[in-house]
């Protein structure tokens, strides 16, 4: 129980930070010293329910906040250098261990890596590593304005969808970019990958930040297999049109060709029952769901981790519950 507690604290500090950038508008956070603080304390007294390390407790978070701060107070937001936050990153490495590292790309609205990654510690995604924790939603980049002693543009920032031709070297797409490609880099053993199989660019996009950042940063000599789950977009309304590519054929038969060139091994497996139980948790009514209202969950075998993710598939849907309960100031006895 307190693992779900902890848990369901994580996610109801994502929901509050989410207010806190959405209002007045997409500018810096207005609170973020405190957000960061609270999130690097929270984290290094490993209270965050996921990673721990010996190495956190080490970590001074004065420090670390006023590097991460410093990395584009008083700067231009579309002149972010791409090693501007490597001081941070030495302080708060993204480190996984050997065999969790799990990477998505196109599955965002449908939360599923997150899923799998909360009720599972065999699978870490970057917002749950060190640095993504304290930086996850989160809008943030500086101003030029001698009238912002702060040295921060609480109007408006770019985004990681901001035109780069534009803003190419926006604060925010930097920081996330650079991430990426350390949490990559820092990867060993099986490394795991989730695909949205009716994505409109292709479940494997080339413009995307796996695609751009994280493959050429797959270490072959550190990465054993690089497991691929294919998955159909459950926000979609069924049934539709879209297009479902397969592990044989579109975009995942050409990133499957990248991998295999740079000497990566891989395998592919569509809709894997484990995560298809854990979506299904939170998406009970898609049709997609009708094959697994009619059995059991399979605890044994399968995807690595499955027995933990298909016997905690139920919890997204209680953590959910308490986190909003959390946020409204209810007791919870």
């Amino acid at each position: 129980m307190m693992n779900l507690l902890r848990t369901s604290l994580f996610l109801s500090s994502i929901l509050a930070a989410t207010v806190a950038y959405t209002l007045p508008g997409p500018g810096t956070t207005w609170n973020m010293t405190d957000v960061l603080l609270g999130r690097c304390v929270e984290y290094r007294q490993c209270l965050h329910g996921g990673l721990c390390f010996p190495y956190y407790g080490d970590v001074n978070c004065d420090a670390a906040v006023d590097s991460f701060l410093g990395a584009f107070r008083g700067m231009d937001p579309c002149s972010a250098s791409y090693y501007a936050y490597d001081d941070f990153f030495n302080m708060v490495p993204p480190n996984t261990k050997p065999g969790t590292t799990i990477f998505w790309t196109g599955v965002s609205g449908a939360y599923i890596p997150h899923d799998v990654a909360e009720v599972s510690q065999e699978y870490i995604v970057l917002g749950e590593t060190f640095p993504g924790y304290m930086a996850l939603n989160l809008s943030f980049c500086g101003s030029t304005d001698p009238n912002e002693p702060s040295g921060f543009n609480y109007t408006v920032c770019p985004t990681e969808d901001t035109d780069r031709a534009g803003c190419s070297n926006n604060t925010f797409a930097t920081f996330w970019d650079r991430v990426s490609e350390l949490f990559t880099r820092q990867a060993t053993g099986e490394v795991h990958l989730v695909l949205n199989a009716q994505r409109d660019r292709g479940a494997y996009h080339l413009e995307s930040t796996f695609a751009r950042v994280e493959v050429p940063a797959l270490d072959p000599t550190k990465v054993t297999n690089v497991a691929i789950y294919l998955i159909p977009d459950f926000t979609l309304p069924t049934p539709n049109d879209k297009v479902r590519e397969t592990c044989s054929n579109g975009t995942v038969a050409s990133l499957r060709g990248v991998l295999t060139d740079l000497g990566l091994s891989n395998t592919c497996e569509e809709d894997p029952d484990d995560i298809m139980w854990l979506q299904c948790a939170r998406y009970p009514d898609s049709p997609y769901c009708i094959p697994y209202s009619r059995q059991e969950p399979n605890t044994g075998g399968g995807t690595g981790g499955s027995s933990a993710i298909a016997a905690a598939s139920m919890t997204v849907l209680f953590l959910q519950v308490v986190s909003t309960l959390l946020l409204s100031g209810c007791k919870i006895d």
